[in-house]
């Protein structure tokens, strides 16, 4: 019965450690916002890879190279056009099935970066063959 007991706390206990792994990271891929700036329409993506490295498109155009990391459902990212050496902070909230994900600041002072993602919803782009 000990035996159990302890087995079930080791379990309890090592469920939230392994719970994001790079291999079930909701955030890799491909992601999408669509909007409106002065009038004009634009596509913002961003592409999230498993090595911790992101780049960010408008329009089809490359804007922003950069690197991040996962904690739960925080985010921490940087980039070079708001010193590479800053960590922008982020709540993540996922929805449906892991295919849409709002962004919600908690600690940013690159301006661009937080205009460009807080409270935005981003859609998954799903790719041929998945």
């Amino acid at each position: 019965m000990k035996k159990i007991l302890c087995l079930s706390i080791f379990v309890a206990v090592l469920l939230p450690v392994t719970a994001f792994t790079i291999d079930d990271n909701p955030l890799l891929g491909k992601w999408e916002h669509s909007g409106k700036s002065q009038g004009q329409p634009f596509n913002l993506m961003a592409i999230f890879r498993a090595n911790g490295t992101y780049d960010g498109f408008i329009n089809k155009k490359e804007f922003v190279s950069g690197v991040y990391h996962m904690n739960h459902d925080t985010l921490y990212i940087a980039d070079a056009t708001c010193n590479d050496k800053y960590n922008g902070t982020y709540k993540m909230e996922f929805f449906g099935k892991l295919d849409s994900l709002k962004f919600h600041v908690i600690q940013d002072t690159c301006v661009g970066r937080r205009q460009a993602t807080d409270g935005k919803v981003f859609k998954k782009l799903v790719t041929a063959g998945k």
